[in-house]
């Protein structure tokens, strides 16, 4: 069945029409003898007028006569919900003062619209097409881009249950009860704004991810969704869709899975979503300016640390190289063999003590900085350096006119400290605690 035929004299007609679009009456081409000159806009066979009842449609419609070949036209007006809901759009369209036409193909045969609407001063036209059979993503996709290409907005509408394209391109699923009006059930939206009630600190967004990881008070970005829209009648959505009250629109909002969706919204919930799309943005360069700064910081931690590290490695060293030499300088000049501690500890300013008799006689290589705390205690004691820069350092802050002797030893070249590292049976990190006494707590 289909419902738009070539006569021989009128030339197009639409049987939907009471004047078959051309002025004419049906009764003129119903059941006449000899038959009307009717034939298909595709194939060429011979059609003839068909009317029935279906429900509370009162159907005229044309399908082809006997042993008809393989044909486009047919094909695609075949089954009475196809047939229903291309007479439902015509009607819904033409009810809005729009024209409607079934079966309107392109100059180049590049695509060929169920129905298309055309607004009364013509600058718009919408192809309405009524999907019934099951089609690929890619096939839907392209047709909809055939249509674009020439400046004709579409609107896929189905009753499938399943419908894998819906999101992919404009469209609506539709359902047509036993009783009452064909509804659109899936396909459009409208959005819920949410915002937290100070919208410069984001409450809603505690965890770790919404922040990026990094630290701080940050702008609410809006939590806004986009939820179930309640079913609704088909010639309102019509009506919308003629009147530029609803458009096909992808769906920015993220967060909420529906991002990327193909929906038919108004002005409003556009309007809505971008107000959040704007605020999601401004959050997030606040969050790459805090990522940046907080990088930053961090990377500057790890370098100091790294600096300290290899400062009390370098130490370490100092302290190990001298052993030997104050061992000798304090013999020669004590006439008693020291003793010397393992490691610098806070009461001699980390430097590592030296005993002769039992009693502190000397301290090797103590920590500058630390010195004037202990003042007073390091003052009867030599101190001793492994350079003339390192005596300085200790000098300027140590006793006034305190002794401190330079023992010039040869140093290993300097290397970078790794995270870890082994130093007479303890890493690192183990002695520093020690040096700081952190082990003895």
């Amino acid at each position: 069945m289909v419902f738009v035929g070539v006569h021989g004299e009128w030339g197009r007609i639409d049987a939907s029409q009471d004047d078959l679009g051309c002025g004419q009456d049906r009764e003129s081409i119903y059941k006449t003898k000899p038959a009307a000159p009717l034939t298909c806009y595709e194939c060429d066979w011979r059609l003839h007028l068909v009317h029935k009842t279906h429900g509370a449609y009162d159907l005229w419609f044309l399908r082809h006569a006997n042993n008809a070949p393989h044909c486009e036209a047919r094909l695609v007006g075949e089954g009475m919900a196809h047939h229903l809901l291309k007479l439902d759009l015509v009607h819904h369209a033409r009810a809005t003062g729009w024209s409607a036409e079934y079966e309107v193909a392109a100059p180049d045969g590049s695509w060929r619209a169920d129905v298309m609407a055309t607004s009364p001063d013509g600058t718009r036209r919408v192809a309405l097409e009524a999907q019934m059979a099951a089609i690929s993503i890619t096939d839907i996709e392209a047709r909809t881009a055939r249509y674009g290409a020439a400046g004709v907005e579409v609107c896929w509408f189905t009753d499938r249950k399943t419908v894998p394209w819906l999101d992919n391109v404009p469209s609506v699923q539709i359902a047509r009860p036993d009783d009452g009006a064909v509804q659109v059930t899936a396909g459009a939206a409208r959005f819920e704004p949410e915002w937290c009630e100070d919208r410069s600190d984001c409450g809603l967004c505690e965890c770790g991810d919404c922040g990026a990881g990094v630290e701080g008070t940050l702008p609410c970005g809006g939590h806004g969704k986009w939820p179930t829209v309640e079913s609704f009648p088909l010639d309102r959505f019509v009506a919308a869709i003629c009147a530029n009250t609803t458009r096909p629109h992808r769906l920015r909002a993220k967060g909420w899975g529906d991002d990327g969706k193909w929906r038919w919204i108004t002005r409003r919930y556009f309007e809505l979503e971008e107000e959040q799309v704007q605020a999601t943005a401004r959050r997030n360069q606040v969050i790459d300016r805090l990522a940046t700064v907080q990088r930053r910081q961090r990377e500057a931690r790890q370098a100091a640390e790294q600096d300290h590290m290899a400062a009390i490695e370098a130490l370490l060293q100092r302290q190990k190289a001298l052993v030997k030499p104050v061992v000798e300088f304090v013999f020669h000049e004590a006439g008693a063999y020291p003793t010397v501690g393992r490691d610098g500890i806070p009461e001699f300013a980390m430097g590592v003590p030296v005993y002769v008799r039992g009693k502190p006689y000397a301290v090797i290589c103590p920590v500058a900085s630390r010195v004037p705390a202990l003042r007073r205690g390091l003052a009867p004691l030599v101190l001793f350096a492994a350079s003339e820069r390192e005596r300085s350092r200790i000098a300027a802050q140590a006793a006034p006119g305190q002794r401190v002797e330079v023992l010039a030893v040869e140093l290993p070249p300097a290397t970078p400290v790794p995270a870890q590292r082994e130093r007479a049976g303890l890493t690192i990190k183990e002695a520093v605690n020690r040096m700081f006494g952190l082990d003895r707590m």
